[in-house]
């Protein structure tokens, strides 16, 4: 039995007592993930869940891998607008029109799923606040395994990521590896084996998913999960939809998102393990960084967080609560 298997088992006992299902409700959710990747079978098991619990008066259809034609960047204002009723976004690929939403992105701010709950308890107001605005609502929260530096040499120390010509995947990771004494590279990841090939890249920053299925083992021996920031995504729901349902139906609504999203975290770590594993058979050796790479981590995400309150001022008392609660 699968892990959406038994998630989706579990949540017989919330089903309605009533004897007759309520109106038919159909609402479309909108994730940018295809059919295998885990937040799009998460999305999937919470709509048969729902649709098994309201008896079939609330019908999730998940469109997969933009289906719909909403953009990845572009979830925020679909939901909101109405274009669909639900989605299952990446919430930092939403800051152009919520320049919060990046905060998850700074390094040593959130370093594993420990410190994800922590910050969600901090942020939490925060984020209700911000979908608020754009007429939706979160019902739950996963989150993505964190990125580390994938080279051809191993990268244990502060020196020796030093003139790494490596493959950054955003402007965010650009910047601190820059930071870290690294030589960050733009570069499509389409062109990666080539560049690896030719000389001209050392290694690539990503997730152990990214590098085990894009069996990154082919082209470096090497693998540093430096964990250093974890992104959720969000799946959130428009208030006009939400509020056209009964009270009964919010009630089951809300707890099975409450009861299933623990499920949903724990499918994420078990997709960081399962692809650590494969990495390991197919020979690539994990390392981990020394307290001078963590020193110059810290450091650097320091300065990025500096960087980030002088554009998102009201970043920067979340982020304080939470450093002073985590010691940071």
């Amino acid at each position: 039995m699968t892990m959406m298997t038994r998630i989706l088992a579990a949540t017989t006992a919330l089903t309605l007592t009533c004897g007759a299902a309520l109106a038919e409700t159909k609402w479309d959710l909108s994730t940018a993930w295809g059919a295998n990747n885990f937040h799009a079978e998460s999305a999937i098991a919470f709509a048969d869940a729902v649709r098994t619990a309201t008896d079939g008066s609330v019908d999730i259809t998940v469109h997969l891998s933009g289906d719909t034609g909403v953009k990845i960047t572009e979830k925020l204002a679909a939901v909101e607008n109405g274009i669909v009723q639900m989605a299952d976004m990446l919430m930092f690929l939403q800051a152009g029109d919520e320049p919060f939403l990046a905060v998850d992105t700074l390094p040593y701010l959130i370093q594993g799923q420990d410190e994800m709950k922590q910050w969600l308890e901090v942020a939490g107001p925060t984020y209700d606040e911000i979908f608020a605005r754009h007429n939706q609502k979160v019902l739950y929260y996963v989150p993505w395994p964190s990125p580390g530096v994938y080279t051809k040499k191993p990268i244990v120390s502060a020196d020796d990521m030093s003139g790494q010509r490596i493959r950054a995947f955003n402007a965010t990771s650009f910047t601190f590896l820059e930071k870290m004494g690294a030589a960050p590279v733009e570069l499509p990841f389409e062109e990666l084996a080539t560049a690896v090939a030719a000389g001209t890249v050392d290694g690539v920053a990503t997730s152990t998913s990214t590098g085990a299925n894009s069996k990154l083992y082919q082209f470096m021996e090497n693998f540093n999960p430096l964990n250093w920031s974890m992104s959720p995504d969000a799946v959130t729901v428009n208030l006009d939809a939400w509020n056209a349902l009964s009270d009964e139906e919010r009630k089951i609504i809300e707890g099975l998102a409450d009861k299933m999203e623990a499920d949903f975290w724990a499918a994420s770590a078990a997709e960081d393990e399962a692809q650590t594993t494969v990495l390991v058979e197919n020979g690539m050796v994990i390392s981990k960084a020394d307290e001078s790479l963590k020193a110059k981590m810290a450091e650097a995400g320091r300065a990025m967080w500096a960087d980030f309150f002088v554009t998102v001022p009201e970043a920067q008392a979340v982020v304080d609560t939470y450093a002073k609660k985590m010691g940071k």
